[in-house]
C-alpha cells in the first residue's frame, strides 16, 4: 500500500539528562520520529509515509524500527553525514535545553556565529527536502513538515503544496523567531496549517494574557488553520469554520520525558485532519496523543503506544472538558 500520509522531518541522537541526579540515557529521536509515532496513534501504520535522511554513523537501526512498527522504509535515505547528537537537559519545571554534542561540531578556534552557522548546516544536510520523496508517494493525501532550518520549509511549500490536499508545518524556531505573521506567511506560503509552539512566536509583541491575539493576526496573514502549541497550558486553534480563537486544555498525565511532545502533537493534528476529522476534533486527538508521549521514555517507547488506550483517554477528555 503507498502511504498518503507523508511527514518530512529528521533523526537524531538524543542524550538525554534529567533533572535531578541520575544517569542520562541515549536514545533514537528526532522530529520525524516523534511525528510517525503521534500520526500512529489514531492511523494505519501503512498509510504513513516518513520520509527522513539516515547518518552513516546513526548508531540505531531505523529500517528495524520502522519495520517492527508496520511502516515502509522506502523514504528513508543514507546520506554520508554523521549523526547528530544531542544534549537534551531538563530542568526541574520541565523546561530544556538542547545542546549540539557532536565533536566535529564543536571547534575553539571558531566564534559562536561560526559554530552556530556550521550547527544549521549540518542540521540541513540531514533534513529531508521533498526530492527524497519517493516519486510513487505523490501526489499526497496530507503532508507534514517537521521542524526544519534555513530555507527547507520554504521551498518544500513551494513545490508540495500543489501536490496534497492538506499541507501542515511545525516552525524551527531557527527562523521564525524574530519574524511577523506576515513574514512567516510569506515563507510558508501554500501550507494549509500553522502549527507552532508558544515559544515560537511569543516574539511578536502580544502580552502573556491575549495569546489569541497572536493566532488571530496569523490566522488573517491566511493560514486556514492555526493551532499554538502552549504545553500544559493546552493550545488555542482557529479555523475558518469557527473564526474566533478556541481555547482547549491540556489532558491528564503523569510525565516522563517531554521530549518529542510538540512534534507528536503535530503529527497527530496532520493526520486526523487527513482522516476527516474537523481542526477541533483533530486538536483533541493532539492534545491527548502528546500527553500518552511525555509518559513515555523516547521514540521507540512512544511508537508502542495503544490506539485503544487513546480512544479510551480521549472520551475521558471529552468528558472532562465538558464538566
Amino acid at each position: 500500500m503507498v502511504p498518503d500520509i507523508l511527514i518530512l522531518g529528521q533523526i537524531t541522537v538524543d542524550d538525554t539528562a534529567p533533572s535531578e541526579p541520575g544517569k542520562w540515557h541515549r536514545r533514537l529521536g528526532g522530529n520525524a520520529f516523534y511525528s510517525v509515532a503521534g500520526a500512529r496513534v489514531w492511523c494505519k501504520p501503512e498509510r504513513i509515509g516518513m520520509v527522513a535522511r539516515v547518518a552513516l554513523n546513526l548508531p540505531f537501526d531505523v529500517f528495524s524500527v520502522l519495520k517492527g512498527a508496520g511502516l515502509s522504509t522506502d523514504g528513508l535515505t543514507v546520506v554520508p553525514e554523521d549523526a547528530l547528537v544531542e544534549w537534551i537537559l531538563y530542568e526541574e519545571d520541565g523546561n530544556r535545553q538542547s545542546l549540539p554534542r557532536n565533536y566535529a561540531l564543536r571547534d575553539p578556534a571558531a566564534d559562536q556565529l561560526t559554530l552556530y552557522a556550521r550547527y544549521l548546516l549540518h542540521i540541513a544536510s540531514l533534513s529531508a527536502s521533498s526530492e527524497d520523496i519517493p516519486a510513487a508517494w505523490l501526489p499526497a493525501k496530507a503532508i507534514h513538515l517537521a521542524p526544519q532550518v534555513q530555507e527547507r520549509h520554504e521551498a518544500s511549500c513551494r513545490i508540495l503544496s500543489s501536490q496534497t490536499q492538506f499541507l501542515s508545518v511545525d516552525p524551527s524556531p531557527h527562523y521564525s523567531r524574530g519574524k511577523d505573521a506576515a513574514q512567516l506567511r510569506s515563507i510558508l506560503r501554500g501550507a494549509t496549517a500553522f502549527l507552532p509552539s508558544q515559544a515560537e512566536i511569543e516574539h511578536m509583541g502580544v502580552p502573556r494574557v491575549a495569546w489569541s491575539a497572536a493566532v488571530n493576526e496569523l490566522f488573517d496573514q491566511g493560514f486556514a488553520e492555526v493551532v499554538m502549541k502552549r504545553g500544559s497550558a493546552g493550545c488555542l486553534l482557529m479555523d475558518e469554520a469557527q473564526r474566533s480563537t478556541q481555547v482547549l486544555a491540556a489532558s491528564q498525565s503523569s510525565p516522563k520525558d517531554f521530549t518529542g511532545a510538540g512534534d507528536a502533537f503535530s503529527g497527530a493534528y496532520a493526520a486526523c485532519r487527513a482522516l476527516g476529522c474537523t481542526p477541533m476534533e483533530a486538536a483533541e486527538r493532539a492534545i491527548v496523543t502528546a500527553s500518552m508521549v511525555i509518559e513515555c521514555s523516547g521514540a521507540e517507547e512512544a511508537f508502542a503506544i495503544d490506539p485503544r488506550e487513546a480512544e479510551e483517554r480521549l472520551a475521558e477528555y471529552k468528558k472532562a472538558s465538558q464538566a
